[in-house]
């Protein structure tokens, strides 16, 4: 939780820079840096921040702030008024000490669950403890981060068989991939339900978010000599992908 905290304290830090730019500028915004700057702050919480906030339960304040980060990304688009991008910005301002509030409330939570180690299981530790001695203390979050993955996987395998999302009208595979990716199967089953293809980005984004984490997760080295970094990071990304997953499958299943 306090991850989350800290970066939405960020990225509202980020948002006050901008703001500042904004302000000082005259007239319609039509500075392209200056505009992808905007774009780039919306990307942060939409790619980054929502399934975290999503996850600590700030349902409604969610709910205002994708409508407002929204609303950045459409103005971004094209030269804009001022006061439209101040607008938008001072809504953020307004509603991040709720934000901060509610998430401190819930600093110290402890995300880590409870062990329970069977008789059997400390024999499994003692005797590979004996065969591999580099084994000893040595933490890993691959494993979960896989699992997470493959229940993913098996869900949208059920809901969207290869076949069927084959079949679809525009479906083409894409490089090196042997099947559909899971993107194109929430994009199956978004579409079969009769949902609208503009609320669908960021489900979709996600699902490939997912996939790019575990990837990055699986393929990184590991350092033995900055283990406590390399667990902390590693946890971290696991804890992000559990909460993507939680997500999709929220949505997918129709809870």
């Amino acid at each position: 939780m306090s991850d989350t905290v800290d970066d939405w304290r960020a990225l509202v830090a980020e948002v006050q820079k901008t703001q500042r730019k904004i302000s000082a500028a005259t007239g319609q915004i039509r500075s392209t840096p200056l505009r992808e700057e905007v774009r780039k702050l919306a990307q942060a919480f939409f790619q980054e921040l929502r399934l975290g906030l999503v996850g600590a339960g700030l349902d409604e304040e969610v709910e205002a702030l994708t409508e407002i980060f929204g609303t950045l990304i459409r103005l971004s688009e094209a030269a804009t008024t001022k006061p439209k991008y101040l607008k938008a910005f001072k809504a953020i301002r307004d509603i991040s000490p709720e934000v901060v509030t509610r998430l401190e409330k819930d600093r110290g939570k402890s995300l880590k669950p409870e062990l329970m180690i069977t008789p059997e299981d400390e024999k499994i530790i003692s005797t590979l403890q004996g065969l591999v001695p580099a084994a000893d203390n040595r933490v890993s979050f691959r494993g979960p981060a896989l699992e997470l993955r493959e229940a993913l996987r098996e869900t949208l395998d059920h809901l969207a068989p290869d076949k069927d999302v084959e079949a679809m009208d525009g479906y083409k595979q894409e490089p090196d991939r042997k099947g559909p990716t899971m993107k194109q199967k929430v994009r199956f089953i978004r579409s079969a339900r009769g949902l609208s293809k503009s609320s669908g980005a960021v489900p979709e984004q996600t699902a490939t978010t997912i996939d790019e984490l575990v990837g990055t997760l699986t393929r990184s080295v590991y350092d033995m000599s900055s283990v406590a970094t390399h667990v902390a990071k590693e946890r971290k990304a696991v804890v992000r992908i559990k909460l993507y997953v939680v997500a999709v499958l929220h949505e997918m299943l129709e809870i």
